[in-house]
């Protein structure tokens, strides 16, 4: 007998992950003060604790292999909590982790990875024969990441498990890849982590920030050419939320501030300027954030009065504009702007050149790339240059992306999907051009 999956974001500080948390990822409630100002019927207090975060999806088009090169999948048990931003929290309270009540799902070139509502995991790899896995644990998952080498699975007890490839030390250390899962060493209290392209973060309770895989660009948030396995991204405050691209990654402070560092050719960085990869640095102008995510060379913020913000390259329209361009004159934006035609968002999610938001009302937007059905209107190529509604989907409570894959879990616990085919394998499957329910 089939049964439905319930899609299972990241959990985090602020948003799917953190305490300046947006909706966008279902992951957890934040701190109670933001929490409720955001959403009380889905954030939760924690005794002794601050609030449960939530991760959210950040991706970009980069090319067109069929949708998989990675995204930061984040993981937020309640992609619609929020953090609190005032400055009397204390720095060491974080998100308390539980299984999730819904499930989630995380998404890219690795395959797809869903922590089911009772905490367990199932798994189709794309270069299976497009059967789903059951992955073994021995305890339960509380979120799950995925990039184009690994799938990594953050268990309720802190710990982070990878399973695949080895590829630029994805698993933490030196060795052949993983065919069943294994502890990240090094890794411990974590409490969200995002992943995309061949790189990964981890968020420890305590609000300190980790990376490992690819070292380009200053992914590791320094100059230094080498560095150990895994390390500590440094010059960061007390952070409540992480997400990452391709080449840039970003971090919301417990402060309500945005930061951001690595590669910077198109203004993802949001400091005013496009050039080198520069180290974690505050986006300028910027305040009152809850939720973050990050696409290929843009990045989004969502703030508390549920108005979204993006910054960098519109080459795929994800800036929601109405234009779409590699230059300014096009709308690429070195600074954060408004995205139009979305308000009263409670969380917010990017893939593969294409975002979403997720509205009070239960119901979502999409703008950006489209050439796999990703904005879940029926159409499959092309853009949309500005925020679109997804008329098939209604009572939605959690959102998360994935290379070109989309995912969505409503009040009534199923969890939808559209984009490119789960799995992709045997042969190629058409895209999944709307909504439809994820099942196994």
């Amino acid at each position: 007998m089939k049964r439905h999956s319930l899609a299972i974001t990241v959990m985090l500080c602020v948003l799917v992950v953190s305490p300046a948390q947006s909706h966008a990822q279902d992951v957890g409630g934040w701190l109670k003060r933001a929490a409720k100002q955001v959403q009380d019927d889905i954030t939760h207090k924690v005794e002794n604790k601050a609030k449960e975060t939530v991760t959210r999806p950040v991706e970009s088009a980069l090319d067109g292999d069929n949708g998989k090169r990675g995204n930061d999948a984040k993981q937020a048990r309640d992609n619609t909590a929020r953090a609190d931003a005032s400055s009397d929290s204390p720095a060491g309270e974080m998100v308390s982790m539980s299984i999730p009540k819904l499930p989630m799902a995380a998404a890219a070139s690795w395959g797809t990875v869903v922590v089911n509502a009772d905490g367990s995991v199932t798994a189709w790899p794309d270069e299976a024969d497009g059967q789903a896995m059951h992955v073994a644990l021995s305890r339960k998952a509380v979120g799950a990441a995925v990039h184009q080498y690994t799938a990594f699975i953050l268990l309720d007890d802190g710990t982070v498990m990878g399973l695949g490839k080895n590829n630029y030390q994805s698993l933490g250390t030196a060795g052949d890849g993983a065919s069943a899962p294994v502890a990240i060493p090094g890794l411990h209290d974590i409490m969200q982590i995002a992943a995309t392209y061949g790189h990964a973060l981890a968020l420890r309770r305590d609000g300190a920030v980790f990376a490992w895989g690819e070292d380009v660009d200053g992914l590791r948030g320094d100059a230094q050419s080498t560095h150990a396995a895994v390390t500590r991204v440094p010059g960061l405050p007390t952070i409540a939320q992480v997400a990452t691209a391709a080449r840039h990654s970003l971090a919301l402070g417990r402060d309500g501030r945005v930061y951001a560092w690595g590669g910077n050719s198109r203004g993802e960085l949001g400091n005013g300027s496009a050039g080198a990869p520069a180290a974690p640095a505050v986006v300028p102008g910027l305040e009152d954030v809850v939720a973050i995510a990050a696409g290929l060379q843009t990045s989004l913020a969502l703030k508390r009065d549920g108005s979204v913000r993006a910054w960098g390259s519109n080459q795929s329209a994800m800036l929601g504009n109405g234009r779409r361009g590699g230059s300014s004159a096009d709308g690429n934006a070195l600074t954060p702007v408004a995205v139009n035609g979305v308000a009263n968002a409670r969380a917010i999610a990017a893939g593969e050149g294409f975002a979403l938001a997720l509205l009070g009302d239960g119901s979502l937007r999409a703008w950006g790339f489209d050439g796999y059905g990703e904005i879940g209107v029926g159409t499959s190529g092309g853009y949309h240059m500005s925020p679109t509604r997804i008329p098939s989907l209604a009572k939605v409570v959690n959102i998360n992306a994935g290379g070109y894959r989309v995912f969505a879990t409503t009040g009534d616990g199923r969890l939808w999907h559209w984009g490119t085919p789960i799995p992709v394998a045997p042969g190629r499957r058409p895209n999944v051009k709307a909504p439809v329910v994820l099942e196994h």
